[in-house]
């Protein structure tokens, strides 16, 4: 029998490549999750406006060489307490910079840590 996933749940993700945004996709339905994407900090903030019912963001920090991914990460912290962080990049981060709950996880991507992180954020 087939493992049960979370249904239902949202992830928005957050990246301004379209081949990475497939990759981050792609992790979050493979958790079992449904994923609403945002391909700026922008869109991002526009849409946790207004869907409450979001309750993690799958970024990548490293947008567009800037560190607009990280912004965007403090701004959910500070206003949407509650949702789950889950960051990726190809760039090391001193864990003080690093939203609270929040996980970065390392560029290449590993497949099944993602995975895991986004499943266990849903459940």
């Amino acid at each position: 029998m087939p493992e049960r996933r979370p249904r239902n749940a949202l992830v928005l993700v957050v990246e301004d490549d379209p081949i990475l945004m497939l990759s981050l996709v792609d992790f979050v339905e493979s958790a079992g999750c449904e994923a609403i994407e945002a391909d700026t900090v922008a869109d991002a903030i526009r849409i946790l406006e207004t869907r409450p019912d979001i309750r993690t963001v799958f970024t990548d920090l490293d947008m567009r060489g800037s560190t607009a991914g990280m912004q965007l990460a403090l701004s959910i912290r500070d206003r949407w307490p509650p949702i789950e962080l889950l960051m990726v990049s190809s760039q090391p981060w001193d864990a003080s910079q690093i939203p609270d709950r929040g996980v970065v996880l390392g560029k290449p991507f590993d497949r099944r840590r993602i995975v895991a992180a986004i499943q266990r954020f849903a459940s």
